[in-house]
């Protein structure tokens, strides 16, 4: 890439014509012949010179000039020729020297300007001296002067300029300066510029820099001190007592104790110098210096005159009897402009001079530091004032004078030659320039760009930036340090990208939010170096660290299903189109954090990069098995089954974890041509038709109001110890029951049992015997109920039931599936057919005939047909309807517990067995009398399903729970005011809940369902809630009431500053506007006294103003105290139970349709929905879904022990009979 140059001014054709018939001339002519030719003034000397490398600009040279006296102590060599690259990183820790020059012109002349001899009125030299002091050197006493010449050079600056091409050539923007070699300086230039030469010992460094556009030429020259410490040593105090004694004996007029100070030496030394630098032409006479002058033997070292002065000892004339004698004669310098030897010298004599003020400055400061006695006046000191601004030197360059800016020693700043305040445009010259001279180390040249853009924030420079296809040097290493790799040890070009990309994603997740930035940027980089297109795209499209960032961007709430989810994502796309990649994210994090096999499928369709990169026919069939981890003689479903296990469960190594799955198992469905796979890679759901019967769980279908009869009975079913003593029923069970020396004494719920009940309770476990036989053996996918099994589950306990044998003909048999649908508002009625709203009763379905032992196969034991006519199952079925579902369920489990043998009895004779190990919990109630608190009195009580409203607006389950065990405080007749406090002494295997929806509305007459969310989660911690002595939990429980009792109040005051009275106004609206009746002038118009009108409006806005800042208050403790809340218990997670069922009733309070979501632990922890004869698995989204206005609402949860999941849930238990 060539550096970019602004176009030079167009020139007329004389103009040209003239440029080129010189540059033609020049060509031609040998370089012995540049003499007798004159620079036009319009050719560019150096036309080449935008070549040379390196290249500088003005502020670049001027700051390695000051820091060149670093380099040249600590190397021997300065850096003005040297690439920036070289000492950029050394730069930025140094301190420069302070580069000094003199204001005054009159005294001592430091710049001089020449007229050009070889192109006279076009072109123009500059001269300037100036000082390089070390800025930490102070001297302490005189005696410390022979220091100086280590802690200062002398600088030279020669700069020619050609006035024609500035004015016609030169581009707008920075100037760049090439470097020049002094053997390529150009005739013209070598007769108009005075150059010290190379083997002169007092040059230690000297530089030469042409710009690109005009060839305007600048000399740099580091010269050395030209007294050097032994010099100067003769200027110590020991050395000018001696001097100034020698002296006395010499000359009588010299007072032995007035001894000169070393101020007074240096003045007469600089007035030495003075004279013949300010002799202006050749007729002027010389100042001749007596070889007997008092003051210079006295003073200085006469000897130095012609040895280092130039001075030349000559006699005098003898004149008037006046003995002949010596006199020193100083050098001519008035020839300086033409005689460049003369101009050596010259030029030497003011570095000289320029030396001695400084040094003479700082004696006479100290001076006046050290107190001396004696005060030395010298004019030519105090009079000469050094400045170290650097305007001089953008002056004589010609150049805008930019202030400096800390980011100008950046290594990056310096390897661009940029300062802080160049414009965008300069700062991409620089760089292209440098990549064209450099293109070695263009990578270090962009990690220089990247950076000055970040540091300015340009987005001219961004942009620029980002079209860039470069990567930097510092960038690569830093990715391959991230990368666990070693830049001075490895071949970045020869990495394997799929190797990077392995240890990108084996890292990503478990990495910090920083960590995953620098792994992020670290693979961006590796990718575009390594031209890696994936590398990129997992970059490009990372899903966020934080999940809840991605629901922010789309807007929707963590709670809402993948439909609309999919819908929000559209939505957005559509009306912000420039942020569709961000939108791409959002839905990749979400569909891993759900595992949604359904919105990475929305994901594939709108964004082509996920199957370009996770395409199936890029790997083969075996490299598929091998990802799923399954043998190729696996069947459809095997592999479906371990495929949703490593879907669900599988460590996320990585984040196309899911999208390397997925590929693998469209691979199979594609080589399979499998409908089963290929329809769950469609939708996310395995299609139950495609799976063979013994894979899935048998339906049971409705016959007439039985939804929620046949969600109890599979939620029965999956309770693996329950089925178990319900399938090895028989009649020698019965007869042990009959055996058991509890069987008389026994009680089910507080109160003895007949035989009648303990006859029909032994014929309901019988026929759900046969019913859970038949879900297991079945060779269909749904099973039927008889109707004495529907009977005796809806038909109270105490309700008696004729038996007949079962070989009695069932005449009596009634259709069921002609269910009378009935208005909402009479009773109950089914709701609507839709996918999840089935109606109770959707076709024909004609309730099994008992099978007679010899029929069934399996059946050995007598089983007794209910005599039950058509009104007595009508009206048990409207029973039904009427009934709490808990109500079924106390009678379900009471019948399962008559019919079960006593393990054990209680003391209150209450029977213990299966039913109360398994469901059953004890509660533990303490009254504890206000006034006597040491008098408590506690009652056990057995609970089958702990109560929680949503009437009490809980934000959660456990909120809910807590107002269940709240204390509370009662006025009983017998104990008086007591505090009553209920707590857990007992837990039961299986946890049941019961979320209570039904109220009744006392204005309409009619009860009706709350539909409020109340969130839980897949654990539930029993710890806060158990009868215990532990103190810190004791203590805990306490703060929490107190704060939620706080929490109340606050919300209460909330309630009554927001609350509306009976025309609509809260009372700050009331306040409003009786500020605005006030305001109005309507008192005024009816000549109401209206004299307190103002005072009045003030005090509204007083009490508006208090109402606001109160709510504002209000808010904010509410918010933290809810914080403080959920934040608490976070140490008592000991006693867990894992959520296994939820039932769910949509409608409203007097009808609607009920099913069951259930989990399989053993299948991965998928959750299956059982809706009648319907068995589907669901998303957990559609289990957990607690969005308002759901008229779906889960109204009773059951938990199991954590750790007891495997041994007590097992929903699926298929052994399919053989089909003869």
């Amino acid at each position: 890439m060539m550096a970019s140059q602004e176009p030079a001014l167009e020139l007329n054709g004389e103009q040209r014509d003239s440029v080129s018939e010189t540059a033609e001339v020049l060509r031609s002519k040998s370089l012995e012949s540049f003499s007798d030719l004159v620079d036009d003034g319009k050719t560019l000397l150096y036309g080449d010179i935008s070549k040379s490398f390196p290249f500088k600009t003005c502020d670049r040279i001027l700051d390695d000039i000051r820091i060149s006296p670093w380099f040249l102590k600590k190397f021997g060599s300065s850096v003005m020729k040297q690439p920036m690259l070289q000492y950029s990183r050394e730069r930025q820790q140094l301190q420069p020297w302070n580069l000094v020059h003199l204001i005054d012109q009159v005294n001592l002349r430091s710049r001089y300007d020449y007229d050009s001899m070889t192109c006279p009125g076009k072109n123009t030299i500059s001269v300037m001296f100036a000082l390089l002091v070390d800025p930490n050197f102070t001297p302490n006493d005189f005696d410390d002067i022979d220091k100086f010449p280590e802690y200062f050079f002398h600088l030279k600056i020669t700069v020619k300029r050609r006035s024609y091409l500035e004015n016609f050539n030169r581009h707008v923007g920075i100037t760049h300066y090439h470097v020049l070699e002094p053997e390529s300086l150009h005739p013209f230039d070598k007769r108009d510029i005075f150059i010290m030469e190379e083997k002169d010992c007092r040059l230690v460094d000297q530089s030469i820099f042409v710009s690109a556009d005009t060839n305007k030429l600048i000399l740099v020259e580091i010269i050395k001190p030209e007294f050097n410490s032994e010099n100067l040593a003769e200027y110590r105090t020991a050395k000018i007592e001696e001097r100034y004694k020698n002296a006395c004996q010499e000359f009588d007029l010299l007072n032995p104790d007035d001894i000169p100070s070393q101020a007074e030496c240096l003045k007469t030394l600089f007035m030495i110098f003075k004279n013949p630098l300010q002799r202006k032409s050749a007729n002027s006479e010389f100042k001749i210096i007596s070889r007997d002058s008092v003051a210079l033997n006295s003073q200085i070292n006469t000897d130095w005159l012609t040895t280092m002065f130039d001075f030349s000892l000559q006699k005098t004339a003898v004149e008037d009897n006046v003995q002949s004698g010596e006199e020193y004669k100083p050098p001519d310098l008035v020839d300086y402009i033409t005689d460049f030897k003369v101009r050596g010298i010259r030029e030497a004599y003011t570095r000289k001079s320029m030396e001695v003020v400084l040094i003479g400055k700082q004696s006479m400061l100290l001076e006046n530091e050290l107190g001396t006695e004696k005060k030395t006046v010298a004019k030519c000191f105090s009079n000469q004032h050094f400045s170290a601004s650097h305007t001089w030197w953008f002056n004589i360059l010609n150049h805008q004078h930019i202030e400096p800016f800390p980011y100008d020693i950046n290594y990056h700043f310096i390897n661009l030659s940029v300062a802080f305040k160049y414009i965008d445009k300069d700062i991409i010259k620089n760089y292209e320039t440098q990549i064209a001279l450099d293109q070695e180390n263009i990578s270090h040249y962009f990690d220089a760009l990247q950076y000055v853009t970040n540091a300015k924030g340009s987005y001219q420079l961004i942009a620029y930036c980002g079209k860039q296809d470069v990567v930097g040097y510092e960038d690569l290493n830093n990715a391959l340090q991230v990368f666990g790799l070693d830049p001075t040890d490895i071949d970045a070009s020869l990495l394997d990208a799929n190797t990077m990309i392995e240890y990108y994603n084996s890292h990503l997740l478990r990495s910090s939010d920083n960590q995953r930035k620098d792994l992020r940027n670290a693979l961006r980089v590796l990718g575009k170096y390594l031209g890696s297109q994936k590398m990129l795209f997992l970059v490009e499209y990372e899903p966020y660290y934080n999940v809840q960032q991605a629901y922010t961007l789309l807007k929707v709430d963590e709670t809402v299903d993948d439909d609309i989810i999919q819908t929000a994502y559209t939505i957005n796309i559509a009306d912000a189109p420039g942020l569709k990649k961000d939108y791409d994210r959002a839905i990749f994090t979400i569909a891993l954090d759900r595992r949604s096999i359904f919105l990475l499928n929305v994901l594939t369709d709108e964004c082509p990069e996920f199957a370009q990169y996770y395409n199936c026919t890029d790997i083969s069939y075996d490299e598929a098995l091998n990802i799923i981890e399954i043998d190729m003689n696996a069947s459809d479903d095997v592999i479906l089954e371990v495929f949703q296990k490593k879907w669900s469960h599988g460590i996320m190594t990585g984040p196309d974890y899911l999208l390397k799955l997925k590929m693998a198992l469209q691979n199979i469905g594609f080589t399979r041509n499998s409908k089963l796979i290929n329809h769950f890679l469609d939708t996310g759901i395995v299609d139950v038709s495609c799976l063979p019967v013994a894979t899935w769980p048998a339906g049971i279908n409705n016959v007439g109001n039985t939804c929620y009869l046949n969600s109890l009975l599979q939620f029965f079913f999956t309770i693996k110890p329950l089925r178990d003593f319900i399938l090895n029923y028989d009649d020698d069970s019965a007869k042990l029951l009959d055996a058991s020396e509890y069987h008389s004494r026994r009680r089910i719920g507080g109160r003895e049992v007949s035989k009648q009940e303990e006859l029909r309770s032994v014929q309901f476990v019988y026929h759900l015997r046969d019913l859970f036989n038949d879900m297991i053996h079945t060779n269909s996918r749904c099973v039927t109920p008889t109707k004495e099994l529907v009977y005796l589950a809806f038909a109270p306990s105490n309700v008696e039931v004729e038996f007949g044998d079962d070989t009695v003909a069932q005449k009596e048999l009634i259709d069921l599936t002609t269910d009378v649908v009935e208005d909402p508002t009479d009773t109950t009625r089914h709701l609507a057919s839709c996918d999840d709203d089935i109606i109770m009763c959707q076709s024909p379905v004609a309730l099994p005939e008992h099978k007679t032992s010899s029929e069934a196969g399996t059946q050995q034991y007598s089983v007794q047909v209910a005599k039950i006519s058509a009104d007595q199952l009508e009206n048990t079925l409207e029973i039904g309807r009427q009934q709490d579902v808990t109500e079924c369920i106390g009678n379900v489990l009471a019948q399962l517990e008559i019919a079960s043998e006593p393990l054990s009895l209680e003391d209150d004779l209450e029977q213990n067995d299966l039913v109360k190990q398994l469901f059953y919990g004890r509660i533990k109630q303490d009254l504890i009398p206000v006034n006597d608190e040491a008098s408590v009195r506690t009652k056990y009580e057995r609970f089958l399903s702990l109560l929680v409203n949503t009437g009490d607006h809980p934000k959660d389950i456990y909120d809910a729970l807590d107002f269940y065990f709240q204390n509370d405080y009662l006025n009983l007749e017998e104990y008086g005011d007591v505090k009553r406090t209920v707590s857990i002494s007992e837990l039961p295997a299986v946890l049941q809940i019961q979320i209570q929806r039904v109220y009744y509305d006392r204005e309409k007459f009619m009860p009706f369902k709350s539909i409020e969310p109340l969130p839980f989660g897949e654990t539930l911690y029993m710890d806060r809630y158990m009868a215990t002595e532990d103190p810190k939990l004791l203590a805990e429980i306490q703060q929490n009431a107190e704060l939620k009792q706080k929490l109340q109040d606050l919300k209460q005051r909330q309630r009554k500053l927001l609350s509306q009275n009976e025309i609509g106004l809260t009372l700050k609206s009331s306040l409003i506007e009786t500020k605005k009746f006030l305001q109005s002038g309507t008192l005024k118009a009816h000549d109401i006294d209206a004299d307190n009108i103002p005072s009045s409006i003030a005090y509204i806005d007083i009490l508006i103003n208090n109402i606001d800042e109160e709510l504002k208050s209000l808010f904010n403790k509410i918010t933290d105290l809810e914080t403080t809340i959920s934040q608490q218990f976070s140490e008592f997670k000991h006693i867990g139970y894992s959520l296994f069922a939820v039932f769910i009733h949509r409608g409203e309070a007097s009808y609607g349709h009920y099913w069951v979501y259930i989990k399989d632990h053993t299948k991965n922890g998928i959750w299956r929905k059982y809706n009648d004869d319907s068995v589907t698995e669901v998303p957990q989204s559609e289990v957990f879904n607690f969005t308002e206005g759901n008229t779906a609402t889960p109204y009773f949860l059951v938990y199991v022990r954590e750790g007891q999941e495997q041994e007590t849930i097992e929903p699926l238990k298929r052994i399919l009979q053989q089909q003869e």
